[in-house]
C-alpha cells in the first residue's frame, strides 16, 4: 500500500518504518531517534519535496557540529529507512541514494604495555566497586567488549568439556563462546556478587573503570576508554603469534576486515613484508 506523497512527511516515514521493520532491530530505540532527529533539523520536508542536494546542504552545516562519523551514521539510518520502504512497496524512490559517505580518517588504535596493565589493576583493586576489576579483567584475558562482560549470567559459565564464557546479546546479535583459564574460572566462581543462575555476575562498573584510568594517569586515545583492554587484548594476541582469522572468532566480528585493523601487530605480517616484497631486484 503506497503512502500519500502530498502529506507524508519525513518524521512519518520514519514512524512507519519503525512500525514495520524498526522495533525488530537490536538497536531500535536509537535509530528511531535518530531519524526523528534528523527530521527536526531539516524542518521535516514532505517526502516529495525532500531531494538528495537538501540532505547535501544539510550535512556540510552537520560536520561543523559533530563528527564525520555520526553524519555517516545519520546517511546510512536514513537511506536504509527509504530502502527498506521500497522495499516494502510503500514508497517508490530513495531521494538520497546517490549520496554517498564521507571518507574517515582510520582512528589510532590504543592499547596498554604490560607496565600499564600492571599499573591499572592496582588501582583497580582499590575500587570501591568490586565489580570493576573483575569485568575489565574478562575483558582483558577474552577481548569481551565492556557491556558484555559487565552483563555476565553465571548461567554464561560453561564448565564442560573446557572453561569458558558464552556471551550472548552481542552487538552484531550473534552469541559467541570464548575459552578461558582454569584460573580465571576458578576466581570468577569466588568473586561473582550474586549466586542465581540468571542473575548477573557483576554490578554496573563503567563510571568505576573511568575513575580508576584518570588516576593512574594513563592517556588512552579519545573515546577508546573502555575498549581499551578489548584493544590490548587483540593486539597482544597478534603480538604473541596469534591467527589473525581466530582473532576475528574471538572477537566477534562479521567482517574481517575490522580485525585487519590489528594485522600490523603481528609478527608474521611484518616478516612478511620483507620477505615477500619484490624491492631486492632495484
Amino acid at each position: 500500500m503506497a503512502i500519500d506523497k502530498a502529506t507524508t512527511r519525513l518524521s512519518d516515514l520514519a514512524k512507519l518504518w519503525q512500525r514495520v521493520r524498526g522495533q525488530t532491530l537490536k538497536d531500535a530505540k536509537y535509530r528511531y531517534t535518530r531519524l526523528i532527529a534528523i527530521a527536526e533539523r531539516l524542518d521535516d520536508p514532505l517526502y516529495v519535496d525532500f531531494t538528495g542536494p537538501m540532505f547535501a546542504e544539510y550535512r556540510i552545516q552537520r560536520i561543523t557540529e559533530v563528527s564525520i562519523s555520526t553524519v555517516n551514521h545519520e546517511t546510512r539510518y536514513l537511506r536504509a529507512m527509504f530502502n527498506e520502504l521500497i522495499r516494502l512497496e510503500f514508497i517508490d524512490h530513495n531521494p538520497i541514494k546517490n549520496i554517498r559517505t564521507f571518507t574517515e580518517r582510520e582512528t589510532e588504535l590504543g592499547y596498554l604495555d604490560e607496565r600499564e596493565i600492571k599499573v591499572l589493576f592496582e588501582q583497580l583493586e582499590k575500587s570501591t566497586n568490586p565489580s570493576v576489576y573483575w569485568v575489565a579483567k574478562i575483558c582483558l584475558s577474552t577481548g569481551a567488549r565492556w557491556g558484555e562482560a559487565e552483563k555476565l549470567k553465571w548461567s554464561n559459565l560453561i564448565h564442560k568439556p573446557y572453561p569458558a564464557l558464552r556471551y550472548v546479546d552481542t552487538k552484531n546479535g550473534k552469541n559467541r563462546t570464548v575459552k578461558i583459564a582454569p584460573d580465571l574460572m576458578a576466581e570468577l566462581r569466588m568473586n561473582g556478587l550474586f549466586s542465581e543462575p540468571d542473575h548477573r555476575m557483576f554490578k554496573n562498573c563503567r563510571t568505576a573503570f573511568r575513575y580508576a584510568v584518570k588516576k593512574t594517569g594513563i592517556k588512552f586515545p579519545e573515546q577508546q576508554n573502555t575498549h581499551i583492554l578489548r584493544h590490548t587484548y587483540a593486539s597482544h594476541f597478534l603480538m604473541k603469534g596469534g591467527d589473525i582469522f581466530v582473532l576475528q572468532r574471538i572477537l566477534g566480528h562479521s567482517d574481517i576486515k575490522t580485525t585487519m585493523r590489528y594485522s600490523h601487530f603481528s609478527p608474521q605480517y611484518l616478516d612478511q613484508a620483507v620477505e615477500f616484497s619484490i624491492g631486492g631486484v632495484v
